[in-house]
């Protein structure tokens, strides 16, 4: 076995014991619930190169927000410092307030973000399983890789608006769309970030 399937063989293994009698009690707690009626969750979607962020619900767009990215928002993001919002799948971690009015931390790296980072030689096995399980968990991954972190959404802080990319890799929003976002979104939420 060779790069990916071996962790990924070592990690079911590990999660199957562990979560097949909680899974087990947790789905005979569950209300059954027929998928119509079953409400959706919010999601957020990004579209980095038309610089437009949705929130939606179902079909429903709840709200557009206009976005500044990274420095240099045309690449996804691969290591700290290189100033790019990243792309791919993530999820809310938490919400704070920060300098930039309130912070929405996303999930980066995820696992897509590991394992490159693992082929590349960036991080090492270690590293790799640390963000694999916090992805799994649905716990904030390290930030103290190669690969950085503390990526979120966020304010423009005491910045007036510019039409321009500023961040070192954040997406940010009005303090107004900040604000918000901090109040409706939930830790979890979905977030699909498009280049």
């Amino acid at each position: 076995m060779s790069g990916p399937m071996w962790r990924s063989v070592v990690a079911g293994l590990m999660l199957i014991g562990a979560a097949r009698g909680v899974l087990a009690d947790e789905y005979a707690a569950q209300e059954y619930r027929p998928p119509e009626y079953a409400p959706r969750a919010p999601l957020i979607e990004i579209w980095k190169a038309k610089r437009r962020m949705e929130l939606r619900q179902g079909d429903q767009v709840l709200r557009e927000f206009k976005i500044s990215l990274g420095w240099a928002p045309s690449h996804a993001k691969e290591l700290r410092g290189d100033n790019r919002t990243p792309v791919g799948r993530y999820y809310i971690t938490g919400k704070r307030p920060s300098r930039y009015h309130f912070f929405l931390g996303l999930s980066y790296p995820n696992v897509e973000d590991a394992e490159r980072g693992y082929q590349h030689g960036l991080i090492d096995a270690q590293q790799w399983a640390d963000i694999y399980f916090a992805n799994l968990r649905g716990d904030p991954p390290t930030a103290q890789t190669a690969l950085g972190g503390m990526v979120g959404i966020h304010g423009f802080g005491g910045r007036p608006y510019l039409p321009i990319d500023w961040t070192e890799g954040c997406i940010a929003v009005s303090n107004d769309d900040a604000e918000y976002l901090y109040q409706v979104v939930s830790v979890g939420t979905p977030v699909i970030i498009n280049p």
